[in-house]
């Protein structure tokens, strides 16, 4: 019993002085009055109003927009759109143009309606060599020749322009994902597109490039 009394007696003897130690440190920055502990004081009322404030108002948020709400950058998607698009021709120009003299209706060849755009483009590239031939008193002073020497120009040019403006443009714009990845894969497709379209012109008598439109 009388052990029991004793460690009972110590127990209390030590929560009574944890408590008297915790309430000295707890008054002593008032009661000393420094520089410090003024200013701790005053941070610590200035959180507790901000704190009662924000319980007041429940319409305030503690998070920023972004991660409160979960919003993720939204990328434009016509880049990718008009890469398929031109990705897909140049495939299907590239697979369909070496059978265009092949398959005929009547007078008609259906294979060969593929290649009208760039028909199209090559006509107004060759008209515009042949004007600076002229002006740049390059002529040989025949039209045939004219035409003749800036034929390999304007295939060329006709082949990779429509694809280096696509990755200008891409290149240029704001940031896009895979930005790289597109610009080479719509230069790869139109530099096979350009190899198939001057090999069928070099070696067939099916010369579909070869119109002027103007």
């Amino acid at each position: 019993m009388a052990a029991r009394e004793l460690y009972f007696t110590r127990l209390v003897m030590a929560r009574l002085t944890a408590s008297r130690r915790r309430l000295r440190f707890s008054v002593l920055p008032e009661r000393v009055g420094s520089k410090h502990s003024r200013l701790r004081l005053a941070v610590k009322r200035k959180n507790t109003t901000f704190s009662t404030v924000s319980e007041l108002n429940p319409y305030q948020s503690t998070q920023t927009p972004s991660r409160s709400m979960g919003q993720v950058p939204v990328w434009p998607r016509w880049p990718v759109v008009v890469v398929a698009c031109m990705c897909s021709y140049y495939a299907l120009s590239a697979l369909t143009l070496p059978w265009a003299d092949a398959i005929w209706f009547g007078e008609f060849p259906p294979l060969a309606i593929i290649q009208l755009p760039k028909s199209f483009l090559k006509s107004m590239v060759q008209d515009v060599l042949m004007f600076l031939t002229s002006a740049l008193g390059r002529s040989r002073g025949s039209f045939s020749l004219d035409y003749i020497s800036s034929h390999g120009w304007a295939m060329g040019i006709m082949a990779i322009a429509p694809a280096l403006l696509l990755a200008a443009v891409i290149r240029l714009a704001r940031p896009i994902p895979y930005r790289r990845k597109l610009i080479a894969l719509v230069l790869v497709f139109a530099s096979m597109d350009g190899v198939v379209t001057i090999w069928f012109d070099s070696v067939s008598n099916f010369k579909i490039f070869n119109a002027s439109y103007f």
